[in-house]
């Protein structure tokens, strides 16, 4: 098992997450990620990274070109940005879904996840079957959050 990291969070340049200027108010952005690297079972990709106190109010996610591998898409454990080998991911957010299908997260799944506090958690992808590396192969997932 091994820790993946998009862009997100690879480099000195990495890709500033939006978050909210106050309290209460929500935004919506969407992330892409392209597999330059294949995602093997077991696996975990690490998407990005929510904002202190970040509440999800909206997940929604597609894959392009992936074919129907069943995603669990959940929240980390573990500090944001660490390979520590330790760290899981959950299915909070999406369970076996297929890739090509997409899918979303209900508002009942979304009340049931408390804010995650002081400090950031990031969002977290499993596969079912393996996903070769690919220009052409990308995960786009939109999220609507709050603080």
């Amino acid at each position: 098992m091994a820790i993946k990291q998009s862009q997100y969070f690879v480099g000195n340049a990495r890709t500033p997450v939006p978050h909210p200027h106050r309290k209460g108010e929500v935004i919506k952005y969407m992330f892409t990620h392209t597999f330059t690297e294949g995602l093997d079972t077991g696996d975990i990709l690490e998407l990005f990274p929510l904002f202190p106190y970040g509440r999800i109010t909206g997940f929604q996610f597609i894959g392009e070109n992936i074919g129907t591998n069943a995603l669990d898409i959940g929240l980390m454990s573990g500090n944001p940005g660490s390979l520590d080998a330790a760290r899981t991911s959950d299915d909070a957010l999406i369970d076996g879904v297929a890739a090509n299908t997409g899918g979303s997260t209900g508002l009942i799944a979304l009340s049931a996840l408390a804010e995650n506090g002081e400090a950031p958690v990031s969002i977290g992808v499993k596969t079912a079957t393996e996903i070769t590396a690919g220009s052409t192969k990308k995960l786009h997932v939109l999220i609507e959050a709050t603080s």
